[in-house]
């Protein structure tokens, strides 16, 4: 490619001034033309784009673009046009509406004038989006790198390990933060940690819709009328009006007349009433509207565009949990739309395979290629969803009505079927599951194909909707496939009638299976196109079926369009089958136990994986690997009876026996990190390769080493326990020997005494002792449970085995029903689920009359029964033994199950309050005023159907920039060889896919926290901590405010602010961590430290800015915390009251340092040994503070008695008030040092080498 010229051309655009004088008395009146600045390989369609949001220009939305006299088209570039000239003058010429054009400019108008609100997307009419929460945290600004130290520390102080040297402000708004979160952690609730704030973009006018006059009749039509519209203003004033091909002027229609012509006042010319812009005619008629237009923009500016800007080539999320039912304001132009589309019927294939043949030999051309197919891409998910929504809800008819059971759809040249037993050839392979396993796995193919840049083959667009336990699958068909191609006439040549025949389609199967005549095709010219471009990539090895020489699956097929491209379709089987799972889960195992289906295939990324590992470990260079396609594989093998290969059973022993073990254990030993939901966990295992039917083995790797670990510790502190014994038994006798030599030196000494002799120098010194005899302490590592990491692990695995087999049991039971009955009987299952103690005699609501609840299957289903469903879908889809009480685990935390499984069935649930037993609508009643209360009516069940909305799961292709990724493989290969290059290649990859997907998207946020790691450890932390904020504000806006991915860059965020010394920001960033966790009990429901972490963190910023007492009840919660998950009798508690006794001797608090540590040895002696090294020092401690608090008793009781004698009044000590000055330095001192110290806050005058004695003896 060649490569960006980056020689700016200034364009001068002219703009026609607009001729309503009061709109225009906020706005400059000279300013009728505009200057950009644009490089020369810009399009013209880019400077469009520009224009349509620029201030002045973006209410003209009826234009062309003209240089001179010359009207340019879209895809001309500006190298084109200016030569080598630096200027370019453009000038914008108005044309006269139409319908279509009149019809765009409104729609427009709404968008920018406050009707397209931030939580819409292109499938908001199906599900709820919701407004953001990240945008309300009160951040302080980022400030810079700060100076060295040196020159922040102030003259003749010496700098501090540790401190952070930040404002009083700040400090006093880090302990209030810090405060609130201490009320959060123990009264979060989901009411307010899911709420989310009101709409940043609100309407400037009450209402802009279609008339309800509309369509225009014939006898205005010929007067140029095109449409009427109805607005109500700010004021409350209704106006009708007329769009005309030269404007739009006010007319004399009220709510029950009909008078389009226009409305004027006495001696009023009609000509200076109509306006070009419905803007212009909006500011004339409301004094308000202007006001408002400037109010929005204003708040807007005061937000990152990311925060309410709609989303392009995505869907935003949509939460499990929804603040409220959405209101619905009136508007007639939802049903007209439809009746006035102007646009010709789309066809998304000829777009998408037109788009993919584009030229690609400048870098400009690439990324217009890839932002059409990302936009083509996403438009096609968000049509074949609302096709597939007609469909599912019957408004649909059927291209086979005859056909009950298996109904085919054709709408806007989007194909439907819905997924069922007879989906393709693999009906005998476990029929319903095989084939929705089957639509899954050729989805993932196309979407590893569409990053291939394939030029000779073409595959078909897809997308998958999930609704009330039903599956669609939306494709764009192969051209000439569902075409009539005719009949033909025949004669019966047994009875000599005429028969009718369909004539068979040109476009029939050339390559692989054909389902016509049940056999494989062979194809030269078509398989040389698949070995050209997809068999290297994907490692496919070419082979024969029955004398056919093929390079994909025997179940793949190749057909050549009626437009002649080649298409590839069935691509499910292209990765190899997972032949060992298979062998011992599937093939000879009886229906009963056997694994649903037999389509169990590795995933893409343990190919990829395994081929790398093989190229690696065989030292094959990889570019003579990739080229000869060494170590490729048959996708057929173990698929067809026969047909085998060693690499395919090669990489099924891989799956089992490295990379699962390895996995678990780089959870284990902390370098993955811990999830913080079923989905972090299940994106970790699909990213090395790993398919969910493992979570079993997660689980039982997870536990049994677990359990290995917990007998190592048994075993160790039995150890432990006889070497302790041991030890005090040699310290007895050692102490005695002391004591003997002692006393034996003292008889020496006395009889010299009484002699009168002068005692020998060797009698008056310490006495040598033997230094082979001392058993010095130890300093061995102790036997460590990770229990942060596994018990996660293993409770977060088994909450995604039964949230997804709950999943299944629930598919079940919704495919036979009505749409309306799928909320009856979910609101039933969940009843039964989590209801149980509030109701245990539950019942399904019966509310249709059509469809009476009797006379389904799901009405006979019990608590008991749905357990041991759930159970066994358990074990025979993940090999796993699930308690049938497991759910009784999550009895005082049930909105992590809920949440589990309202995220796979497709649930939106009310945030409301919800009572699990009794005692919760007791307590809630209790809490209302006495008005309500007598009002209140007690629900009959926990949920009801008015309590929840169904929504569809939407997988489609997901385009991504293959561009944006090349340039981050670059600039990071880069990094550490050329810093400034490296950085430059990834802001031109952030860039790109900004430019290919919008900035609104969750790669673009990927990128951004990727960014933001980088730039922190190149010591760039300020801007990191930008990268970083913008990361959250996508995350939140596209995956939820609980998603892992959220949680997980709020995390990364709040480490990067303490970094950059900004406690204040950090504990903002905790507190909605905490907060949004603690709502649903995760680290109760899951044994999950993000809270612990949180606290650590924020202790050590507390001690940061030398706020001790702070520390201390951060430590006391952090305290609290431990002791809920795993007791008072760990290591880690001790070592937490260590820290607790240094804090408080650091300020003078002896009393409460030496409760702390008092706690301390006997935990260190178990766990470590009464030898161990902290053992000895917290023993130590404990016998330092205790002389000093005896010591000080006893100089308070002499001075007592003093004044006794003397007879003067005791004065009251200030020496407690005097101690209690902060001095955190100790905080993180040793022993010895925090002894020193509490020797030096003695008033007794020992010497240094005294003092150093009796620390040594104690």
């Amino acid at each position: 490619m060649s490569a960006v010229n980056d020689s700016a051309v200034k364009v001068i655009v002219k703009v026609p001034v607009s001729h309503h004088k009061k709109a225009n008395k906020k706005k400059n009146p000279h300013f009728d033309e505009l200057t950009f600045q644009f490089s020369k390989d810009t399009n013209i369609q880019t400077v469009l784009d520009v224009l349509g949001y620029a201030p002045t220009t973006k209410y003209f939305t009826n234009y062309v673009l003209k240089s001179g006299s010359t009207v340019l088209n879209n895809s001309e570039s500006i190298r084109d046009l200016v030569a080598n000239n630096s200027n370019l003058n453009l000038s914008i010429e108005i044309k006269p509406y139409n319908t279509r054009e009149a019809l765009k400019h409104v729609l427009t108008l709404r968008d920018f004038i406050g009707f397209a609100s931030e939580t819409e997307d292109g499938i908001s009419q199906y599900s709820i989006s919701t407004g953001s929460k990240f945008s309300s945290i009160p951040f302080n600004e980022v400030p810079e790198k700060k100076e060295d130290v040196e020159e922040v520390i102030r003259e003749g102080e010496q700098e501090r390990k540790n401190v952070m040297y930040v404002s009083d402000e700040e400090k006093k708004n880090f302990e209030k933060v810090v405060n609130e979160i201490f009320e959060v952690t123990k009264n979060s609730t989901l009411a307010k940690s899911y709420s989310s704030e009101n709409s940043l973009v609100t309407p400037c006018v009450n209402s802009l819709n279609l008339s309800a006059y509309n369509p225009v009749p014939a006898f205005y039509k010929s007067k140029g009328h095109l449409l009427y519209l109805q607005i109500v203003t700010i004021e409350g004033e209704s106006m009708h009006i007329t769009a005309t091909p030269s404007g739009f002027y006010v007319n004399k229609s009220n709510s029950s007349k009909f008078d389009p012509s226009i409305k004027l006042g006495d001696n009023e010319n009609a000509k200076s009433h109509v306006y070009y812009n419905l803007f212009d005619l909006l500011a004339s008629n409301s004094k308000l509207f202007i006001n408002h237009v400037e109010s929005l923009e204003k708040k807007l500016e005061k937000h990152q565009s990311i925060e309410y800007i709609r989303p392009l080539t995505t869907f935003l999320n949509k939460p499990w949990l929804i603040p409220n039912i959405p209101t619905n304001s009136p508007d007639f132009s939802r049903l007209q739309m439809d009746s006035i589309n102007y646009e010709s019927e789309r066809n998304f294939n000829d777009e998408f395979q037109a788009v993919q043949e584009l030229p690609t030999s400048t870098i400009q051309d690439t990324i217009q290629a890839e932002k059409l197919l990302s936009r083509i891409s996403h438009e096609f998910t968000v049509a074949a969803t609302k096709g597939a929504m007609s469909i599912f809800n019957d408004d649909m008819i059927p291209l086979n009505p005859d056909e009950v059971t298996y109904p085919i759809y054709l709408k806007d040249n989007i194909f439907y079927s819905f997924i069922n037993e007879e989906s393709g050839p693999f009906g005998d392979k476990g029929g319903y599951d095989a084939a929705i396993a089957i639509s899954n796995q050729d989805l993932n193919i196309l979407r590893l194909l569409k990053n291939l840049r394939l030029k000779d083959v073409s595959f078909v667009l897809t997308t998958i909707v999930d609704f009330g336990g039903k599956r669609l699958l939306a494709q764009a068909p192969v051209p000439g496939v569902l075409s009539n191609m005719g009949t033909e006439f025949s004669k019966d040549p047994t009875t000599n009638e005429e028969i009718v025949k369909e004539k068979k389609s040109e476009v029939v199967v050339k390559y692989g299976f054909d389902e016509e005549s049940g056999k494989v095709i062979g194809n030269e010219t078509f398989d040389k196109i698949v070995r050209t471009e997809i068999s290297n990539i994907l490692h496919l090895k070419s082979h024969k079926i029955n004398d056919a020489e093929i390079s994909l699956s025997s179940q793949s097929k190749g057909i050549v369009g009626s437009d002649k491209r080649n298409y590839i379709l069935d691509l499910a089987n292209t990765n190899p089958v997972d032949v060992n799972f298979i062998k011992e889960h599937y093939d000879n195992v009886e229906e009963s136990k056997r694994y649903p289906h037999r389509q169990a295939l590795l995933r893409a990324e343990l190919v990829d994986n395994w081929w790398n590992n093989k190229v690696e470990k065989e030292k094959v260079d990889l570019k003579k690997a990739y080229e000869e396609n060494m170590f490729s594989y048959n996708p057929d093998a173990y698929q067809m009876e026969g047909v085998e290969d060693p690499t395919v059973l090669e990489m099924s022993e891989y799956l089992s026996k490295e990379v699962i073990p390895n996995v678990v254990n780089e959870y284990c030993n902390g370098n993955t990190s811990i999830p913080y939901n079923g989905e972090h966990l299940t994106d970790t295992l699909h990213k090395n390769g790993i398919n969910v039917r493992y979570l079993g083995k997660i689980a039982e790797l997870s536990k049994s080493i677990l359990k290995k670990q917990k007998s190592e510790h048994a075993k160790r502190l039995e150890e432990i326990a006889i070497s302790n014994e041991d030890y005090e038994n040699w310290e007895a006798e050692y102490l005695k020997k002391i004591e003997k030599i002692i006393m034996e030196r003292q008889e020496k000494i006395n009889k010299y005494v009484s002699e009168g002799k002068e005692v020998p120098k060797e009698l008056t010194e310490t006495p040598q002792l033997n230094e082979d005899e001392i058993r010095k302490p130890t300093n061995e590592t102790p036997s460590v449970i990770n229990t942060d990491e596994l018990i996660p692990l293993i409770k977060i695995a088994e909450l995604e085995i039964f949230s997804r087999s709950a999943k299944h049991v629930i598919r079940k039971y919704s495919r036979e029903l009505p749409i309306v009955v799928v909320p009856i009987f979910i609101s039933y299952v969940l009843n039964l689920l989590f209801g149980n103690e509030y109701n245990e005699n539950t019942q399904p609501e019966d509310l249709f009359d059509v469809y009476p609840v009797s006379s389904y299957k799901f009405s006979t289903i019990t608590r008991s029964t749905l357990l041991k469903e759930i159970s066994e879908q358990a074990f025979l889809r993940f090999r796993y033994e699930l308690d049938l009480n497991f759910i009784e685990n999550f009895n005082d935390t049930p909105y992590v199950v809920i949440r589990a499984i309202a995220v796979k069935v497709g649930i939106q649930l009310l945030n409301k309050e919800y009572f699990f037993n009794k005692d919760q609508y007791e307590e809630f009643k209790l809490s209302q005023d006495k008005k309500i209360r007598n009002k209140l009516v007690a629900p009959l069940n926990t949920f009801s159907t008015s309590d929840f909305a169904l929504i569809p799961i939407v997988k489609g292709l997901d385009y991504s920039s293959v561009l944006s990724n090349e340039r981050w493989s670059e600039g990071s290969l880069l990094l550490k060889e050329d810093q400034n290059a490296a950085l430059t290649l990834l802001a031109q990859s952030i860039a790109i896919v900004e430019d290919v997907n919008s900035v609104l998207h969750p790669q673009v946020a990927e990128k951004y926290l990727t960014l933001s790691t980088i730039y922190s450890k190149l010591g760039l932390t300020p801007e990191a901590v930008v990268f970083c904020r913008k990361a959250c504000s996508i995350y939140e806006r596209v995956c939820g405010i609980d998603s892992f991915e959220m949680l997980r860059a709020l995390s990364n965020l709040a480490l990067l602010e303490f970094a950059n010394e900004c406690p204040y920001n950090a504990a903002l960033v905790f507190k909605r961590i905490i907060e949004t966790t603690e709502s649903v009990g995760l680290t109760e429901a899951i044994h999950h430290p993000i809270a612990i972490d949180a606290f650590s963190q924020l202790e050590q910023m507390a001690l940061g800015i030398e706020n001790t007492k702070l520390t201390i009840e951060i430590c006391k919660v952090l305290r609290t915390l431990m002791v809920s998950l795993e007791g008072n009798e760990t290591l880690a508690y001790a070592t937490l009251e260590s820290r607790l006794s240094n804090l408080y001797a650091s300020i003078s608090d002896f009393q409460n340092a030496l409760e702390h540590i008092s706690k301390a040895p006997r935990i260190f002696s178990k766990e470590l040994g009464t030898n161990h090294q902290i053992t000895a020092q917290s023993r130590q401690w404990v016998g330092g503070l205790t002389n000093l608090l005896n010591e000080v008793r006893n100089k308070k009781k002499l001075s007592a008695e003093q004044a006794a004698v003397n007879g003067t009044p005791k004065k009251s000590s200030k020496s407690g008030k005097k101690d209690q000055g902060q001095n955190p330095e100790l905080a993180n001192k040793s022993v010895d040092e925090l002894l020193d110290f509490i020797e030096g806050e003695t008033s007794t005058k020992k010497s240094k080498g005294k003092s150093k004695k009796t620390a040594g003896k104690k």
